[in-house]
């Protein structure tokens, strides 16, 4: 209780101070990101491991890999969206090309001024993450509206919705081209947040 009593007030007395509170979410919002990534990450590693003590760990990897390929697809596809969007020109996209450790990519050339790189770095290398959240929310949101009749369609969502949950984590070549965008975002996030603080948009 005392504990969160000191951290209660700490946060208080942080958020007293406009421009540091501000400066803290800016840093720590864009890394947070990543944080989320690499849980959903784990949790996909822990899945791969009980498969592989059921089959073998080659076994449990190929099914990963290639029984929710539709995750890959879906994963390869935000990024083209996004970067289309956001001015980059898509060079190649590869839906399935396994590559070491990469499954397919997106391949795509930096337009604009400085800003609009840094927002084309961090909104596509990170579109897996936020699209692929929206897609599982959406997939699992209609499997709970439609009638039990319809149990095939059910079926379809949620393996949709479940191959896009194990690969809507970044990659590391997304975290790189994440990494680029990183300080200008900061920035950004920054001017932004001192508007939203200052103006009382945020209680």
């Amino acid at each position: 209780m005392v504990d969160r009593v000191v951290i209660g007030e700490f946060f208080n007395k942080i958020y007293d101070i406009p421009l540091l509170y501000c400066a803290i979410i800016a840093v720590v919002l864009p890394f947070a990101v990543i944080a989320v990534g690499y849980l959903i990450e784990l949790v996909g590693e822990a899945f791969i491991t009980i498969l592989g003590m059921i089959f073998s760990p080659s076994i449990a990897c190929g099914i990963a890999n290639y029984i929710f390929i539709p995750g890959v697809m879906l994963h390869e596809l935000s990024h083209a969206f996004v970067a289309l969007i956001t001015g980059a020109k898509v060079t190649e996209i590869a839906l399935f090309k396994k590559d070491g450790d990469s499954l397919g990519h997106v391949n795509f050339i930096n337009r604009g001024n400085a800003v609009a790189v840094a927002i084309q770095n961090i909104f596509i290398s990170s579109a897996p993450m936020y699209i692929g959240a929206l897609i599982v929310f959406g997939c699992f949101f209609w499997i709970g509206l439609l009638p039990a009749s319809l149990i095939w369609l059910k079926i379809i969502l949620g393996y949709i919705g479940v191959s896009m949950f194990f690969h809507m984590t970044m990659s590391k070549a997304d975290i790189k081209v994440y990494i680029k965008g990183v300080p200008l975002f900061i920035v950004l996030i920054f001017i932004i947040a001192v508007v939203f603080r200052l103006s009382d948009i945020v209680a």
